[in-house]
């Protein structure tokens, strides 16, 4: 009878330091996104690479462009660092460039439809 709930005992330990290594290792922590435009499309920050991925989902004749920026030297406004186009073909279109985030300055993502409207944003955040 002991033996058995000693037994319990260490199994729900074990599942419990389990559980708490998980919660622990976030998975992708430095991926933002993906952030949505509507049923439109989306904009997703790669922390692998530091750049990002689009994906036009809706097929309206018009494509959605996605950007990573952050705010000027002054903070009065904005800097597109990357901008990439997805619409017209299969699949998304990520971004190829020689851009590192890394540091204190804080980043956004935004995605416009490139047909009229304003663009939807995301909060800021920092690259770890």
């Amino acid at each position: 009878m002991i033996k058995r709930a000693l037994s319990r005992v260490a199994v729900a330990g074990a599942a419990v330091t389990l559980l708490g290594l998980t919660a622990a290792s976030p998975a992708l922590a430095g991926d933002e996104g993906p952030l949505w435009y509507s049923n439109r499309g989306t904009v997703t920050f790669n922390d692998d690479g530091d750049d990002i991925t689009v994906c036009d989902k809706l097929a309206d004749g018009h494509g959605v462009t996605g950007y990573l920026e952050r705010l000027n030297s002054t903070g009065t406004g904005l800097v597109y660092v990357i901008k990439e186009e997805d619409g017209g073909d299969a699949g998304c279109d990520r971004s190829d460039n020689d851009y590192d985030m890394i540091g204190n300055i804080s980043h956004g993502l935004a995605i416009c439809w490139n047909g009229s409207g304003s663009c939807v944003r995301s909060n800021w955040y920092f690259d770890e």
